[in-house]
């Protein structure tokens, strides 16, 4: 097959896309191999805020990190944010390598997997929302030549038709997704899972505690238990489950127990719940699984935070992480991410609440805290 040939079998698959979201991954893997990248990316978010409200990847490693941590370092959003759609986009217009060099989000993130350079394109940019697509390229490759931004600019014009399309089918705000970013905002980890024990989907808390590895993880996506105890419960509870679906019985045997920790720390408290009526489709959640740790951050003073100063969601963590006390190499350990990606934030931190000293921005989350605490009495 000839490159004119890939191209066109590329648009196809663009637009299949639009009529059935599923189908992303397959399109974006032909926009990273026709580019030359490692994987490919369409990011939906919201606007003021520019939170994610939706991602599609293929080839990318680390979404939930990404997404978690990283995205608000990222120099590539808010360049987007003042570009307009239909726009090619690439690093150079928006940093030097000078100024990649010093980013967490280049030497933390992006050189752990090999990338560094980005080729993408506006797809959306309103005042409700901003959408961008973008290829990850390797140092090697370097910043994109004329001919891969010209393929960009000739394939940037289906994708945002392919959107178009799938925003008009409703596909992307939809209530099975309005569900999952509702669960994104528990404190508690909560997992879907299919028939076969793989999960289907995690909430950002899950993806903590199984990154953390503490007890709880997840191998070749299933659910895992380090203690045998655990295990010999959760696989009762699961298969009780099974039984009451398929009405061969009447009531299910209680379905929470406790998880030790590997660290020492308080165990987690794990419940598993059913989701009830038939569905067809082999790819279905049958089970919810919630995960309480009791040492994870409050969530309604992560949220207060956001609201009172602005914070990303990542920023306003580790600020209830300071205001409870935690220094930001110990939150770094209990995360699982770097020093200098706390101290970034911490540096945002003060800038959005105007607070210079350290001891000045703790009375200050202290401050904001306190209703919060009132409240919950």
């Amino acid at each position: 097959m000839g490159q004119n040939d890939e191209v066109i079998a590329a648009i196809s698959r663009i637009h299949a896309a639009g009529l059935d979201a599923e189908k992303w991954p397959e399109a974006l893997s032909d926009i990273a191999r026709l580019s030359g990248g490692h994987g490919a990316s369409l990011e939906m978010l919201e606007r003021p805020s520019l939170r994610h409200s939706a991602m599609y990847a293929y080839g990318l490693p680390a979404v939930g990190a990404y997404l978690e941590h990283y995205a608000p370092m990222c120099p590539r959003i808010p360049f987007a944010a003042r570009t307009p759609a239909g726009s090619v986009v690439y690093d150079s217009q928006c940093i030097d390598d000078a100024a990649m060099n010093a980013n967490p989000f280049y030497m933390e993130f992006l050189a752990k997997y090999d990338m560094r350079h980005h080729l993408g394109g506006i797809v959306a940019n309103s005042s409700e929302e901003l959408i961008l697509t973008g290829v990850q390229m390797s140092p090697k490759q370097g910043h994109p030549a004329p001919a891969k931004i010209k393929l960009m600019a000739l394939l940037l014009p289906h994708i945002q038709q392919a959107t178009d399309v799938m925003r008009r089918l409703g596909t992307l705000a939809d209530a099975q997704r309005a569900f999952e970013r509702t669960l994104d905002w528990l404190a508690d980890g909560v997992l879907m899972l299919r028939a076969d024990g793989t999960a289907l989907y995690t909430n950002v808390a899950a993806q903590a505690i199984v990154r953390a590895d503490d007890g709880i993880a997840l191998r070749r996506g299933a659910i895992e238990f380090r203690s045998s105890d655990a295990k010999l419960k959760f696989g009762a509870a699961f298969k009780a489950l099974g039984e009451l679906r398929d009405a061969k019985a009447a009531t299910v045997m209680s379905g929470d127990f406790m998880v030790e920790r590997r660290s020492g720390g308080s165990p987690y408290a794990v419940s598993v719940r059913p989701l009830l009526g038939k569905s067809k489709e082999r790819d279905s959640a049958v089970a919810l699984i919630f995960i309480h740790d009791p040492s994870i951050r409050n969530n309604a003073a992560v949220e207060l935070f956001r609201q009172a100063f602005g914070l990303t969601p990542a920023e306003a963590d580790v600020a209830n992480g300071l205001r409870s006390g935690l220094s930001a190499d110990a939150y770094a350990r209990q995360r699982k991410v770097s020093p200098n990606t706390v101290y970034t934030h911490i540096r945002r931190i003060r800038e959005k609440t105007g607070c210079t000293r350290m001891a000045e921005l703790i009375r200050k989350l202290n401050d904001v805290q306190m209703p919060a605490v009132a409240m919950s009495r």
